[in-house]
């Protein structure tokens, strides 16, 4: 995990300031290893993180927070818009299904996969996605990966 979070969190800064938003991450001082294929969890995250920032208002605040969580590793991504955003809150236009895997996004032409299709490739890899949502807040992406169990 130390290596695909080095490699994408750069990638990851560039994709929500090119929306106006911000992303702080939280990463434990030692990341355990976890079983999957890391150059696709790598583009399952952010292909997360691209879904889950096309439907925020300009200024919002991103946090993906990383812990252990007994024998997975927890990422949760949560968004808090800033209460003094000089830029006016509006609904987003929703996103438009094309077919059964994608989803488009009027407004920036983004394409992403939808829900069910991510779940599943989470999935694929060991992990888990939870959608919440939270009244104040919106949406909230929880991601469980399996820990590495074998000793080396």
């Amino acid at each position: 995990m130390d290596q695909i979070f080095q490699q994408a969190i750069p990638a990851w800064q560039q994709q929500v300031q090119r929306r106006g938003l911000e992303l702080d991450v939280n990463l434990p001082a030692q990341l355990p290893m976890v079983t999957s294929d890391p150059a696709m969890l790598q583009q399952v995250l952010t292909g997360l993180i691209e879904r889950f920032t096309q439907s925020l208002p300009p200024n919002s605040h991103i946090s993906l927070t990383v812990t252990p969580a007994g024998h997975q590793l927890k990422l949760q991504f949560q968004s808090n818009s800033t209460e003094d955003s000089p830029v006016p809150v509006t609904t987003p236009t929703p996103l438009q299904s094309l077919g059964r895997l994608l989803m488009f996004q009027p407004e920036t032409g983004g394409l992403s996969l939808n829900l069910n299709a991510t779940k599943n490739l989470f999935s694929a890899l060991g992990g888990k996605l939870i959608v919440r949502q939270k009244p104040q807040s919106g949406e909230v992406l929880t991601v469980f990966l399996p820990l590495e169990t074998r000793t080396i």
